[in-house]
């Protein structure tokens, strides 16, 4: 029957619709998205100036050679690396052209291989440099590698809102969904080209999944609404692993939540050993690949928590080309690094996180009994987690340590909820007073997000990184031959060149040179030359370096002609002139 109602009466419908009904809401969410958006646009404007860490450019350049060679390939090769590569081949092949990486997860290079192809499949080059060389970001980083990172932050707030909805109540979902996307970490992170947001995410969601599974079994569902979050949970699990390997210490949490909801020995035990069982199978392909090529399941990751350590300072671990460690110096590292760690620049990671006061109160939770079950068990599985991961990540690097911030959006619920009850006990009566103490609670967590956008702003990553220079340097080399560096993860993704890290001294630079592979070119910048000059150039380590920085090159050093970069703060050495047909550009 057709719809005989007048023009009149469809208009009012209409009004009605945005004035009380789905119209409203639709404008609402419609606007909410539209704040996130400029809040978004207004922090990357103000504080993205490129990629500024050696991991992040490495992560990068991974994404570049999975999308072009079809695998976990790198270009920016340690001489540790090399070394470890020699003792497992036949012939004592260190594979340069087809260098396997055994110090990050695929995942995130995976997903940002993805993106690389998409914008070489409908004709745009996402590696170019800028025309004029002015700009300092290449279209990859701004138009995948932020964006992805951006997005995943985003979900991760989404799922903040679903998970606050259903373990508390839908204002506490919202406001601490808002108070995700009000935290400077949140972006910090995104912005860093790590792929700390996606880990994030997946974590987060895991833990959702978890959830779900459990309340819905315990309320008597269908096999199926409990089955399969349960499933998806693990496989959320496992995709975080193949992110970062550290958001394994978050397993034991998501199996004492699960133990706790299904009645501890009256059957929870089973879904401990399905996940594990499950977790374990999904996780072992990758932990094969790497015990092929490296005879360790986590392929260089052990290595990797040695540097920074006072034994190993720096990145002088990875520029050895002939390691001699003991188990005695192994141990002694390890503990020197992880005191430093949380007594130095770290020590205040926790209790800091996101302004302190809702971490506070989320620290506060554990000497307080919650009315809901599901809400203390949560909260056990988290604190177990926590403890796990803050040991494990003393270990290692910047990085993991900030991977503590996938606690970050349990800490804003937990927080709030206990706000919410502190302000229930106050009995103010005056619905207004109510809120304004709610809004109070979101303007102090919106605090130091606001304090980073006032100026000044972040400042390009010069020194060491300025990617046309950077750019330049490399296409004096074509792409068989290799070059020597102080920042090869920089001249890996900039230029595209496979790029071996300057050894330890002069001696092992031979070695690699005159019997594993000829290097057409030496690049030092100011990550070398800005280091003390008594101390590590003059009587310290470098002090084979200084002479061939300063032009005094030994009768029998292979690359004896030099050009200086950018007022002389870096220098470029090759077996032969390369750069006078590139005028003037190449020693600005």
């Amino acid at each position: 029957m057709a719809d005989n109602r007048s023009f009149e009466s469809t208009l009012h419908d209409i009004v009605y619709s945005i004035d009380t009904g789905t119209g409203l809401k639709i404008i609402r969410v419609a606007l909410y998205i539209l704040l996130l958006l400029i809040i978004i646009m207004v922090y990357t404007a103000t504080q993205f100036r490129g990629l500024k860490t050696e991991e992040s450019m490495d992560l990068s350049q991974l994404g570049r050679n999975m999308s072009i060679q079809q695998g976990m390939v790198t270009k920016s090769i340690r001489p540790l690396s090399m070394w470890k590569m020699q003792t497992r081949t036949p012939n004592e092949d260190p594979m340069l052209g087809n260098h396997p990486d055994l110090y990050n997860a695929p995942a995130y290079p995976a997903l940002l291989s993805v993106g690389f192809a998409l914008f070489d499949l409908i004709g745009v080059d996402p590696f170019a440099m800028p025309e004029g060389g002015v700009g300092i970001a290449m279209p990859a980083e701004q138009w995948i590698v932020l964006p992805l990172n951006h997005f995943f932050a985003i979900l991760t707030g989404w799922v903040l809102f679903s998970m606050g909805k259903r373990m508390f109540s839908r204002e506490i979902g919202f406001l601490s969904m808002t108070i995700y996307y009000l935290s400077n970490l949140v972006w910090q992170d995104s912005i860093s080209g790590l792929n700390l947001s996606m880990a994030i995410f997946f974590s987060v969601a895991s833990f959702h999944a978890m959830i779900i599974a459990m309340l819905n079994k315990r309320d008597g569902e269908s096999k199926a609404l409990w089955i399969t979050p349960f499933i998806i949970s693990i496989l959320l699990a496992v995709l975080a692993f193949y992110t970062r390997y550290i958001t394994a210490t978050l397993v034991p949490g998501l199996c004492l939540f699960a133990w706790l909801m299904a009645g501890r020995f009256r059957g929870g035990t089973r879904f401990v050993v399905i996940f594990v069982l499950l977790y374990s199978m999904l996780i072992a392909p990758w932990m094969v690949r790497n015990y092929k090529i490296s005879g360790n399941p986590i392929g260089m990751v052990g290595y990797a928590a040695l540097e920074g350590s006072p034994r190993f300072p720096d990145n002088s671990l990875d520029r050895e080309y002939h390691p001699e460690l003991t188990g005695g110096q192994i141990v002694a590292a390890l503990k020197q690094k992880w005191v430093l760690n949380y007594s130095g620049e770290h020590s205040m990671v926790i209790p800091s996180m996101g302004g302190g006061l809702l971490m506070s109160l989320f620290l506060v939770t554990f000497f307080y009994h919650f009315v809901r079950p599901q809400v203390n068990y949560l909260r056990w599985g988290l604190g177990v987690s926590l403890l796990l991961m803050t040991v494990v990540a003393g270990f290692f690097s910047e990085s993991s340590i900030r991977m503590l911030h996938v606690f970050w959006p349990f800490a804003i619920l937990y927080g709030l909820s206990f706000f919410y009850i502190l302000i229930d006990r106050l009995d103010l009566g005056v619905r207004l007073y109510n809120l304004g103490l709610k809004c109070l609670i979101v303007l102090l967590a919106f605090i130091p997000f606001f304090l980073t956008l006032l100026p000044p702003h972040e400042n390009h990553p010069y020194p060491p990184y300025h990617a046309p220079i950077i750019n330049r340097v490399t296409e004096m080399l074509n792409e068989r031959e290799v070059m020597c560096t102080d920042m090869p993860w920089a001249t890996a993704w900039y230029g595209d060149r496979v790029s071996i890290l300057l050894p330890k001294d002069l001696d092992q630079f031979y070695e690699i040179n005159d019997y594993k592979q000829y290097i057409s070119g030496m690049y030092f910048t100011t990550i070398t030359k800005n280091k003390p000059f008594v101390k590590e150039l003059l009587d310290g380590p470098e002090q084979s370096w200084l002479p061939i920085m300063s032009g005094r090159t030994p009768p029998d050093f292979p690359l004896k002609q030099g050009v200086s970069l950018n007022r002389q703060d870096q220098i470029f050495l090759s077996d032969r002139d390369r750069w006078s047909g590139q005028g003037a550009g190449a020693g600005e």
